[in-house]
């Protein structure tokens, strides 16, 4: 049996003893490689049967100077938007990411971020800080139960974020064109066009993946159609919400807080018109984090690649 070469384009070299036991009985060499821009993403996987990602752009251009030895990519993560999913099924790649990795993380995180604004919580306790004591009296402090919220995605995390919002009193509802109606009407979820969800929600959560159908699926035209007083929340991809609408959206009052956990560029420039303003919360692409899903992620990627490895034996 020949040496399979994998590359962990992430850097890391140990893995606990338990994620290496996916690939028992399989010649593997595991090499560590900081990569994630093309040019350095093809040097490192040169010869590579697998590489590992998280950030790295595997384009068509990386997925055709590494044939014909390149035959899976594994995912640390959910989403896929640094990956040519068309070039992979051309050329015969299988791309696999870990679907079952921080759903709840992420949930709570929307909960969470929706929670903060609806209290203003950020901008209290940032009063408090500066000796500032009793309310602030820009902007209401909004009762989420009976209202309504409108969930972008209905996947495992729009599901899930689903629950969360019902459970502290809100009528739910959810867009996503490929969910299953029946599945939704079972937990009390009515499936609704994107323009009724804009128009009628005064919470919405993104929980949708990034792709050519969602780049920039909240715009000017989605602002211009909410509530004035509207929160929004994104725990999904910076370049599903347009940031310049939503920067005229907030200083109209239009939106009245937004929670963001992605942005269109990570980390924003300094001078970016939300870091200033106080009715905007920017946490940096940690929705997903915890001790116990980092731990399963890792088991996940290499179940994923020990599954891989053996079909392209």
């Amino acid at each position: 049996m020949s040496e399979m070469l994998v590359i962990d384009t992430t850097g890391r070299s140990d893995y606990p003893p338990e994620a290496l036991a996916h690939l028992e009985g399989l010649s593997v060499r595991i090499e560590p490689a900081k990569a994630v821009q093309e040019d350095d993403v093809i040097a490192a996987a040169r010869g590579a049967t697998a590489i590992l990602v998280t950030a790295a752009y595997v384009t068509r251009r990386v997925q055709e100077a590494l044939q014909p030895e390149l035959r899976t990519v594994v995912r640390y993560g959910v989403g896929l938007d640094r990956i040519d999913l068309d070039a992979a099924r051309e050329i015969g790649i299988e791309v696999r990411n870990t679907t079952d990795f921080c759903t709840n993380e992420v949930a709570d995180q929307s909960l969470a971020l929706i929670m903060a604004l609806s209290r203003r919580i950020c901008i209290h306790a940032n009063a408090v800080r500066e000796g500032n004591w009793g309310r602030r009296g820009e902007g209401p402090i909004l009762r989420l139960s009976g209202r309504r919220a409108g969930v972008i995605g209905f996947g495992a995390i729009g599901r899930a974020v689903c629950r969360r919002l019902q459970a502290v009193g809100m009528e739910v509802v959810s867009h996503d064109p490929y969910a299953d109606e029946a599945a939704a009407r079972a937990v009390d979820v009515a499936l609704v066009p994107m323009e009724e969800l804009v128009a009628t929600s005064h919470v919405i959560s993104v929980n949708c993946p990034l792709n050519d159908e969602t780049r920039g699926l909240i715009g000017a035209g989605e602002f211009a159609a909410m509530a004035p007083g509207t929160l929004i929340v994104n725990t999904g991809r910076g370049g599903i919400i347009d940031e310049n609408a939503l920067v005229e959206a907030l200083r109209s009052g239009m939106v009245a807080g937004a929670g963001l956990d992605v942005l269109e560029q990570e980390p924003p420039p300094a001078d970016h018109p939300l870091l200033a303003m106080e009715n905007v919360i920017i946490t940096p692409h940690m929705a997903a984090s915890s001790q116990e899903a980092m731990e399963e992620l890792v088991l996940g990627v290499f179940r994923n690649l020990g599954e891989a490895l053996r079909a392209t034996q």
